[in-house]
């Protein structure tokens, strides 16, 4: 027969193992982003720290990011077939076989916390594509996030931080496609969809922002 103490033991040791338990669910619960998944588009200007939080968003939510100048860099040899016939005027970013390298990198990806993609869609079409294909993968309709500095705030940061192809024309033509891909966002997606910061605070401010905005703690102003 069991003595007293040893009851009072494994009573204490459940109801110690049960409190813990409890703790760490409403620690879940109270954390809405947990169990989600995520379909971020993460747009700004160059020098606006958007790898930065990419980097962010993997450490914090185990988001992976696919940025499009990556993928520009890494196969010149699919973006040259299309530009070679002809068909792509203007930046790289638009040509048409981003949308298939794009789908390529996303199904390569582990989805279970979703993707985060930098420089992408810059197109109604490949906003198009991109709803397709989050459909095909049963992604959430995307959160859009703005990471936003002024053009001579922008700049001053390129001027500074001093790379060989950081030259003013380039830093302009840059500028315009920026804001060239933030009409069509704006006229594609709901504007519920769309979050804008303020790129030029501290960088922990624009973490703690977006970390707000993915918890559903931000209120839409």
């Amino acid at each position: 027969m069991k003595s007293l103490r040893t009851i009072a033991y494994g009573v204490a040791l459940t109801l110690m193992f049960g409190a813990a338990a409890q703790s760490q669910s409403a620690d879940k619960s109270g954390d809405k982003s947990a169990d989600k998944r995520y379909l971020i588009v993460l747009i700004g200007p160059t020098g606006s720290g958007k790898t930065t939080q990419a980097e962010f968003l993997k450490k914090r939510f185990g988001i992976p990011t696919i940025a499009v100048d990556d993928l520009v860099t890494a196969n010149p040899a699919a973006l040259a077939k299309y530009r070679t016939r002809g068909i792509t005027p203007g930046p790289p970013q638009l040509n048409p076989a981003i949308d298939a390298l794009v789908a390529e990198k996303i199904t390569s990806l582990d989805l279970t916390k979703g993707v985060a993609l930098d420089g992408y869609p810059a197109s109604k079409d490949q906003a198009d594509h991109l709803a397709a294909l989050a459909a095909k993968l049963n992604l959430p309709p995307p959160i859009i996030i703005q990471i936003d500095l002024p053009d001579d705030v922008v700049k001053q940061r390129l001027k500074t931080r001093k790379r060989a192809d950081d030259t003013p024309d380039l830093i302009e033509e840059r500028l315009k496609n920026y804001h060239r891909e933030m009409d069509m966002i704006r006229s594609y997606y709901p504007q519920a969809n769309i979050w804008t910061i303020n790129g030029d605070k501290p960088v922990a401010e624009v973490s703690g922002t977006i970390e707000a905005i993915l918890k559903d703690e931000m209120p839409k102003p």
